[in-house]
């Protein structure tokens, strides 16, 4: 980032030597920073290509006016300055997630909003699990929520319940589903029938929830 005091307008330049180069105006605030590059994102992209530069992922990220749903509900993102603050913060506000960012972040809003989405993600998977642990009888020795590759969720041998952070992105009765489903495995360490008649009593839109998942698989990628 550079700032130029001759520059009237913020605006994106993409160097074979430098990668990408934002020149602001002198006295410009950096809290546009995440909406520059998300409205030049698709321009830099063809850019980088014609002249054979490879950019980071840091390159797309989520600014004002940008939209992520946290249990299926859409909310507007909002980029303000952190102020004094030495580190950056995300709060919900209605249905606005308002990302105070320090000027370091500013480049980097993902890192910041994964931290905050882990954060939900931790809290509202364990309130789920305790209560379709109760309705079903079925109580996990742990439970675990983080990053997952290949399932959004597991139940080990020693009774240990794991599940991808990302469901949160998810609408709640998938959410539900997947929850439902790891807990039914407590009891049946299979999917026997057995398995599937507990799962079908206690989760009847399972299945719904499975092709929820699968349709709509690369939206909860974040």
């Amino acid at each position: 980032m550079r700032r130029s005091r001759r520059a009237r307008h913020a605006r994106v330049q993409v160097c074979a030597r430098e990668g990408v180069v934002v020149v602001l105006p002198w006295r410009a605030g950096t809290k546009i920073l995440p909406e520059l590059l998300a409205d030049w994102g698709e321009w830099m992209d063809a850019q980088a290509e014609k002249l054979g530069v490879r950019l980071g992922p840091q390159v797309r990220e989520y600014g004002t006016g940008s939209t992520l749903a946290i249990r299926g509900e859409p909310c507007l993102i909002e980029v303000r300055e952190a102020g004094r603050r030495r580190t950056s913060r995300v709060e919900r506000v209605g249905d606005t997630l308002v990302m105070h960012l320090v000027p370091r972040d500013v480049f980097a809003t993902r890192p910041v909003l994964e931290k905050y989405l882990r954060q939900v993600a931790r809290t509202d998977l364990v309130a789920r699990t305790a209560y379709w642990a109760d309705r079903l009888g079925l109580h996990p020795q742990k439970v675990i929520v983080g990053e997952r590759t290949t399932r959004w969720g597991s139940c080990s041998r020693r009774g240990t319940l794991s599940f991808c952070w990302r469901l949160i992105l998810a609408p709640p009765h998938v959410i539900d589903a997947v929850v439902a489903h790891e807990l039914c495995h407590l009891r049946h360490l299979n999917h026997g029938k057995g398995f599937y008649a507990l799962l079908d009593k206690a989760c009847p839109w399972h299945r719904e929830a499975d092709a929820w998942l699968r349709t709509h698989h690369d939206e909860l990628n974040f």
